[in-house]
């Protein structure tokens, strides 16, 4: 794999989201990791480095969003990643490790610059963006 300034884990049960997402991220220079539930992601994250940040999906099968957060909040390693909450909810209360919250559907040019405020910006040798204007939360 070439250097990327980050990698960023993607929980989405929607495989048309995690390749949109995955792909668009990878074309900015990130590394990307997915995982289609909770659980398969906290068995991902027991097998790689940490990532950088975690964009996860509340809704899911298997595993929702929520109770990842609160597995997640018992694994030391993973625990300080920072995470980005992705819903179609209009209203997301503030929970341990969210530092941020997107709304579904996802402008790629909102998710860039939420990307890199947390992980930087790879054409400006992984430096982190300070943020223009806040990120949606509504």
């Amino acid at each position: 794999m070439s250097p990327k300034t980050a990698t960023i884990l993607i929980v989405d049960d929607d495989g048309a989201t995690l390749t949109s997402l995955g792909g668009f991220l990878e074309l900015e220079g990130y590394g990307v990791e997915t995982a289609m539930n909770g659980r398969e992601a906290l068995d991902k994250l027991a097998r790689i480095p940490p990532p950088a940040l975690i964009l996860l999906d509340l809704k899911m099968p298997v595993m929702d969003g929520w109770e990842f957060l609160s597995e997640r909040s018992r694994d030391r390693a993973s625990r300080a990643v920072p995470i980005v909450l992705l819903s179609g909810l209009p209203f997301i209360p503030n929970a341990p490790g969210v530092v941020d919250f997107l709304s579904k559907p996802i402008h790629p040019p909102r998710l860039l610059e939420c990307v890199r405020r947390f992980c930087g910006d790879p054409a400006r040798g992984g430096r982190k963006v300070p943020a223009g204007r806040p990120t949606s939360r509504t």
